[in-house]
């Protein structure tokens, strides 16, 4: 019997939907990190920018580009899937909307591709 299961049921589908908008990740090493996500892939492997790091108690040393108040700034990180515990998404963030939006924007990408509407090259 098949599984009648919807194909993006799963959240690591669903977040290239997501590019531009501010969340929170929490890591299972208890790191926090907070920024704008640039790209994701099916394995929930993310990419963030203009990241803040919640500073781990007892870390010495940083490869941050600045660090204020406890806390270490990066221009992008990349977090594997695997080690991500949860995502916050902001409060106002309508997520339907979001995910119907992106849908209709690589239909809307598939359809021009398909009629051979492509952008010249420079």
């Amino acid at each position: 019997m098949a599984s009648s299961k919807p194909a993006d049921a799963n959240l690591a589908p669903l977040l290239r939907y997501f590019v531009g908008i501010d969340l929170i990740v929490e890591t299972k090493h208890g790191r926090s990190f907070k920024g704008a996500l640039i790209s994701a892939d099916q394995y929930m492997n993310l990419v963030l920018k203009r990241v803040d790091k919640k500073k781990q108690q007892g870390a010495t040393t940083t490869t941050a580009t600045s660090i204020t108040d406890g806390q270490e700034v990066f221009d992008w990180v990349h977090i594997r899937g695997p080690t991500i515990r949860y995502i916050v998404f902001g409060a106002n963030i309508d997520l339907a909307g979001v995910i119907k939006a992106g849908k209709d924007r690589e239909r809307a990408a598939s359809d021009k591709y398909r009629r051979g509407i492509r952008k010249a090259p420079k």
